[in-house]
């Protein structure tokens, strides 16, 4: 009996590689004619664009959420001035290197959950709500019942 090679799920084609865009004039435009996605970041929404069929694809949602919304804008200098000027409002990009084989949904979570361990790691993410005082209201109760 012959034996079966086994491929390696996590070849580099099922890779992505994230890195900062800088917030130059053309810098998101010419990502995307590269063939990258862009991720922009603006307080707890996300919105990654792709080209795609000539058109910007943009999806839409807060960190961590499973629902958000999808824009396409033609290719044309309106809507190319609209996506650079979003430099000045974002507070961070990000551009993602993927092989083109790759699902666009894959990518997207694959770059968020990078994004979201580099943004805690670096005491960007905004903290859960603590209630500080949690504790003496336990006390309080604990002290009321006895």
């Amino acid at each position: 009996m012959a034996k079966r090679e086994r491929t390696d799920r996590r070849s580099n084609e099922d890779k992505i590689e994230l890195s900062f865009l800088d917030k130059e004039k053309d810098s998101i435009t010419d990502s995307l004619k590269q063939g990258n996605m862009v991720a922009v970041l603006s307080g707890m929404e996300i919105m990654y664009v792709v080209l795609l069929r000539d058109m910007y694809r943009c999806m839409i949602h807060k960190f961590d959420a499973e629902d958000g919304r999808h824009k396409s804008f033609e290719v044309n200098d309106r809507n190319t001035a609209m996506l650079n000027n979003l430099n000045s409002a974002a507070d961070q990009i990000f551009q993602i290197r993927y092989d083109k084989k790759m699902d666009l949904m894959g990518v997207m979570v694959t770059a968020e959950r990078g994004i979201i361990s580099y943004l805690d790691m670096t005491g960007q993410l905004p903290a859960e709500d603590v209630d500080f005082m949690g504790w003496q209201e336990a006390e309080n109760q604990k002290e009321e019942k006895q």
